[in-house]
């Protein structure tokens, strides 16, 4: 398992919410408004796994104002119930219930008249934003930047705001103090994806479209042994490349030319035939479940290991289990 690193605080101390924050985050200054300080109620969980990190906080009796310093990873904020105006450099929101915005790397940030019931933030690390960046749009990593706060669109913004509850769920409100070194970078990944289609950056840009290569058959090929041959250990894009002795990108256009998926698509689907004969074979009374098969195989969400399941094979994996 990989470890879980969790902080939480309850307190009604302004000073020591922003001790934490700052230990967490970013350096900042803040400031306070208390009308009446015995009102405040400060509560704070985060969960960092891998360099991937969740957290939920539920603020009330007080507003604040906040000079945040340059973060470093990107960080995203979904304000599920709260308000406030974001300013940076000439970019200034106003977030209502249900907004997004990104805390962007290296842009110093300000937070004004900010109140709210409840907030949850996620922040993945820069490398796997980079190399998912050069995997699919042949962005160099060094040249991926964020240039603006607000989502493209108000369909990006909820999805986003969906993908970061679900990771919030996996790493903060679970509980958890370990997960599964399959479903890390799954998580992992999820995120930067959500990240690059949400708020504009490089990959936008068709200045740095280029093309991707051409990948022979024998490297598909290989590619596709290392899958099968790793499927039950972390694997990456970069490493499946590698084995195959091309570009990310290359060996991205290529699979979807092949196989109609992407080289991660095709991992979940031989994960999913691992699974089903996993399921196959363990019967009604071996005491297996799902739910530590789909966990096994990289899923961090029964119910949509459910759904792929039945998508891939027309029944149910509990029918399985149970034939």
């Amino acid at each position: 398992m990989v470890p879980v690193q969790r902080a939480e605080l309850v307190t009604q101390d302004m000073d020591v919410l922003a001790d934490l924050v700052r230990q967490l985050y970013f350096e900042h200054t803040a400031s306070f408004r208390c009308p009446d300080p015995a009102a405040v109620d400060a509560r704070h969980a985060s969960a960092t796994v891998s360099g991937l990190n969740a957290s939920l906080a539920r603020y009330g009796g007080f507003s604040y104002t906040a000079e945040i310093q340059p973060a470093n990873p990107p960080m995203a904020v979904v304000c599920v119930r709260g308000s406030g105006v974001i300013t940076s450099g000439q970019e200034e929101l106003s977030q209502a219930h249900g907004g997004i915005f990104l805390i962007p790397a290296g842009r110093p940030v300000a937070v004004t008249d900010a109140t709210g019931d409840k907030f949850v933030t996620v922040q993945v690390p820069w490398e796997a934003v980079r190399s998912l960046a050069e995997e699919s749009a042949g962005v160099p990593a060094a040249d991926l930047r964020f240039w603006a706060m607000a989502p493209v669109s108000a369909a990006r913004q909820h999805a986003f705001a969906r993908t970061a509850e679900f990771i919030c769920g996996q790493l903060v409100t679970s509980g958890a103090t370990g997960m599964h070194p399959l479903i890390v970078p799954e998580l992992t990944r999820v995120t930067a994806v959500a990240f690059l289609e949400t708020f504009p950056n490089t990959t936008m840009s068709l200045d740095y479209v280029r093309g991707p290569g051409w990948v022979t058959p024998a490297s598909v090929r290989a590619a596709t042994a290392y899958i099968d041959a790793h499927a039950g250990q972390p694997i990456t894009a970069a490493g499946v490349a590698a084995a195959a002795g091309v570009t990310p990108r290359a060996l991205r256009y290529t699979f979807h030319r092949y196989y109609g998926i992407t080289p991660a698509g095709y991992l979940r689907r031989v994960r999913l035939e691992r699974a089903h004969l996993e399921l196959l074979a363990a019967g009604p009374a071996s005491g297996l479940t799902v739910a530590a098969v789909a966990f096994r195989w990289g899923w961090a969400s029964h119910s949509r290991f459910s759904v792929a399941y039945q998508q891939r094979f027309g029944v149910l994996p509990s029918r399985t289990l149970r034939s």
